[in-house]
């Protein structure tokens, strides 16, 4: 790799001015970046990465401040540039990508206008010249040029953010800042993303600098990592080098807190403790509080970034000790040390054995519905349109959870997880089906008996900012649900409240009870959370994506509570996620949701190896892997999920799947489909005009050429999308002018057990269902 340097930050210092003081966001980094090089900016929340990134543009709020350092881009120091100068340096040399793609589109322009504007600001364009290029760039990321006209609430999420994308690239930048650009995605959504990125960057040559506290996502895009903590590098080198053979102790716990889906089944670790002040940070090493191997050199002698190897440097006074720090840091005994000084005690999730599969069942769903009715518009309601529309949110699913089971439910954004976790506990009704707890019926429960079922079902929320009244105290919140129930009060109340915050490894409850939400970390906030859903002693929690919003280096302490609570308390977990290295991790059976329906259930390590159906197979390629002997191939093109209001024929997945058969369930929404991959591939659509949908069927205009230039065209299109589209496709002549497209009616399949436990609904095991 060339030893040219396109960006080198040299002893950056960053302030944000305050009444109490200067914060110290940024302490004196140093980091570099080779043309066409993409490094991982890595830490957790507050540690200043995202702060060093915005003074690189000199997009600091107007408290922030830069006391020393430089920033040397391309030959230049940006911290010394004037306003105008800075300004011609911005979107044309160095292009951002934000985290939340809708705020980065204005709602009142179309996405095409807005990325001429960003052209328009920096060169002298013509506006057809724009437009075509404007095209081009979206064809490089994957979307269909005529997309350009839409306003962006018409498109999906996965989609805006892509638009962003093509936007930063608009001016072809040497270097693109991308500040957590998939944190709000789908997993699926991101895996595209990303692998889009990482070929644009290649075939441009350009340099990035990719922001994210998820060490998994840096491991499997960057080449480089910097690992940020209280506002200095920790450790820096190839990614694969610095994950696979940390030297600081801090990368150490981070590696060890990620689950892996690849890779052997382990313990995960939590480092207790949270980051320091940076209003008035620590002397000496800024982790030297929470590290386990800290001595008291490390608490008054800031060590420096100094060479452990070739182009690695760490921050730790005792690189010759790194063996047996890595040897140690892998355990959760070596970590409970520093909780116990921090009375934060750590705990290891005991034993992760499943449970037997004879175990009697505790909660049992079948045939289970919910639509929710979409809201008309004023025009369409005096019409009479759309009347019967609904969003088909679950859609016919069964299944089973045992006594003291975990059951994982996996899934994009969209798929229903949610609203069945929320109906398995009542805080939705039901549209049809039945869910008998212990073997009674709940569905239809009211006043007292539904007040007497949620003592026995609780749940805990995906945020925990949301979840806790700020007005009450950590006693009051723990404590309401015995008061509402009237089971407990005085000295019995503070006996039981006490001992749920232990529990939940709030320990000693003392320090924690009289405090307010706002005072508490974001994990002792979910802590709390969980605490208040055991005290109850209930049987069956739905746990919500609980740890989703949490820093990485807590998130492990978390998940090891619940395999704790199965073992000790033998409480049965619906675990909620779209993160499948999660579910590996805590779930005893997993059951993997698409657009309503439930497509395969069975135990955690047999589906995640065998993986029988394609969206499982989907999901599971997507998903980033922590482990750096493991290099995944890029996921190019998936497509997004559908819309629940109208679900595809036949298969739900078969819009998606490389494997569909012409009897899996196309349409005419496929043919649409076809024609915009079509042009996004960079083909014109000669000979035909544009489709009209009728039902399952769709009717294409002859433009020029003939009904056989037509057919022969609408086959090319059908055939690259999927050989099996064309086969289910019916086309005939609709007169001189148009093709008439019939595709029949399919139901969707139905799940088959295609080994013990394990049941897949896919048309792929028809016959093997059959045979057997």
């Amino acid at each position: 790799m060339t030893e040219q340097r396109l960006l080198t930050v040299s002893d950056l210092a960053i302030h944000y001015r305050t009444g109490a003081g200067p914060v110290q966001a940024v302490d004196g980094i140093d980091f570099d970046l080779r043309p066409g090089e993409a490094l991982g900016l890595v830490g957790e929340s507050g540690c200043g990465k995202t702060t060093a990134a915005k003074a690189m543009l000199r997009l600091l709020p107007p408290n922030g401040e830069v006391p020393r350092g430089r920033i040397d881009f391309d030959g230049r120091n940006l911290v010394e540039l004037d306003p105008e100068a800075m300004r011609k340096v911005r979107w044309k040399e160095i292009a951002w990508i934000s985290q939340a793609a809708m705020n980065a589109l204005d709602p009142v322009y179309t996405v095409g206008d807005q990325i001429l504007e960003a052209m328009n600001a920096h060169v002298k364009i013509k506006r057809d010249e724009a437009w075509a290029h404007a095209e081009d760039l979206f064809r490089a990321v994957g979307i269909d040029p005529a997309r350009l006209s839409a306003y962006p609430h018409e498109m999906s999420g996965g989609m805006k953010q892509r638009a962003v994308i093509a936007m930063a690239l608009a001016l072809d930048p040497k270097l693109i800042i991308a500040d957590e650009p998939t944190t709000a995605l789908d997993v699926v959504t991101q895996a595209q993303i990303l692998a889009r990125l990482s070929k644009l960057r290649r075939e441009r040559g350009m340099g990035l600098l990719f922001i994210t506290h998820d060490i998994s996502v840096v491991v499997q895009t960057c080449d480089r990592v910097a690992v940020m903590y209280g506002g200095q590098i920790m450790e820096t080198g190839p990614v694969r080098e610095v994950f696979g053979t940390p030297f600081h102790p801090y990368t150490m716990g981070l590696t060890n807190a990620f689950p892996t889906l690849e890779g052997a089944q382990r313990e995960l670790i939590s480092i207790p403790g949270s980051p320091p002040d940076l209003l008035n940070p620590p002397p000496g090493c800024r982790f030297a509080e929470r590290c386990p191997f800290a001595t008291e050199r490390c608490t008054s002698e800031t060590p420096g970034l100094v060479s452990v190897g070739e182009d690695r440097r760490s921050a730790c006074h005792y690189p010759e000790q790194v063996e047996a720090f890595r040897e140690k840091a892998a355990r959760n005994d070596t970590w409970a040390v520093v909780g116990e000084r921090l009375n934060e005690p750590v705990q290891g999730a005991g034993t992760i054995e499943p449970v037997a599969a004879d175990s009697p069942l505790l909660l049992e769903v079948e045939g289970l519905r919910k639509h929710f009715p979409v809201e008309q518009g004023f025009l369409d309601g005096l019409r009479g349109r759309h009347k019967d529309r609904k969003v088909h949110a679950v859609d016919d699913i069964s299944f089973d959870l045992r006594q003291g089971e975990i059951l994982g439910l996996a899934g994009e954004s969209g798929s229903g997880k949610t609203t069945t976790g929320e109906m398995l506990v009542r805080l939705q009704d039901i549209t049809a089906g039945e869910i008998r707890f212990d073997g009674v019926d709940i569905t239809r429960f009211a006043g007292r008996e539904l007040k007497a079922f949620r003592r026995s079902a609780q749940m805990i929320f995906q945020d925990p900012y949301q979840t806790l009244n700020p007005r009450f105290t950590i006693f009051d919140i723990v404590g309401e649900p015995l008061v509402i129930h009237r089971l407990a009060e005085g000295e019995a109340l503070e006996r039981k409240v006490v001992e749920s915050l232990e529990r939940a490894g709030l320990k000693p409850a003392e320090i924690y009870r009289d405090r307010f939400p706002h005072e508490l970390s974001g994990g002792q906030r979910q802590r709390v959370a969980i605490a208040r859903a055991i005290v109850l002693e209930p049987r069956l929690i739905v746990a919500d994506e609980p740890v989703s919003m949490l820093d990485v280096s807590i998130r492990a302490g978390v998940l090891n509570l619940m395999h704790r609570f199965r073992n000790e308390l033998g409480i049965s977990f619906v675990y909620v996620s779209h993160d499948l290295p999660t579910i590996r991790y805590v779930a005893d059976r997993v059951a993997i949701m698409y657009l309503g329906e439930i497509v395969e259930v069975g135990p955690t390590e047999q589906v995640i190896h065998e993986r029988k159906h394609p969206y499982t197979q989907l999901l599971l390629d997507a998903s980033p892997e922590p482990d750096p002997t493991v290099v995944k191939p890029p996921l190019e093109s998936a497509g997004e999920i559908p819309s629940a209001v109208d679900p595809p024929n036949g298969c739900h997945f078969h819009t998606r799947c490389p494997m569909a058969m012409s009897h899996c369930g196309w349409e005419g929404r496929d043919v649409v489909t076809a024609m915009s991959e079509w042009r996004i591939a960079g083909k014109e659509v000669e000979h035909l005009g544009a489709p009209e949908l009728a039902g399952l069927d769709v009717y294409l205009p002859v433009r020029g050429g003939g009904i056989d230039a037509a057919r022969q065209e609408l086959t090319a299109i059908l055939r690259a999308k999927h050989p099996s589209l064309a086969d289910a496709a019916a086309v005939s002549p609709d007169g001189s002018v148009a093709l008439a497209v019939h595709f029949t009616s399919q139901a969707s399949p139905r799940r088959r057990l295609i080994a013990r436990e394990h049941s897949v609904a896919c048309y792929l095991y028809e016959e093997e269902a059959a045979g057997s």
